[in-house]
């Protein structure tokens, strides 16, 4: 099973929806996370990445970490 990651990722965000996991959605954007910053190259709309489009890079890395501290905030009811 060559693409074994994607497929669980895919199965637990079919769990997450189903039961409503919103600490799931918080997880899911800090692994992204990781992912774009060790390859450098975020795909969003389009590949962006940190060598020909520095500064949209960053600016793409602080709103994915902004949703990613906001929805840990909001699991957590600080926000509240």
């Amino acid at each position: 099973m060559d693409k074994w990651r994607t497929i669980v990722a895919l199965a637990l965000l079919i769990l997450a929806i189903i039961y409503e996991w919103n600490w799931f959605w918080a997880l899911f954007i800090i692994l992204g996370l990781v992912h774009i910053i060790r390859s450098g190259e975020i795909h969003f709309v389009e590949s962006i990445t940190k060598k020909e489009h520095p500064k949209l890079y960053w600016i793409m890395i602080l709103i994915w970490s902004f949703l990613a501290i906001y929805s840990v905030a909001n699991h957590l009811a600080i926000l509240t």
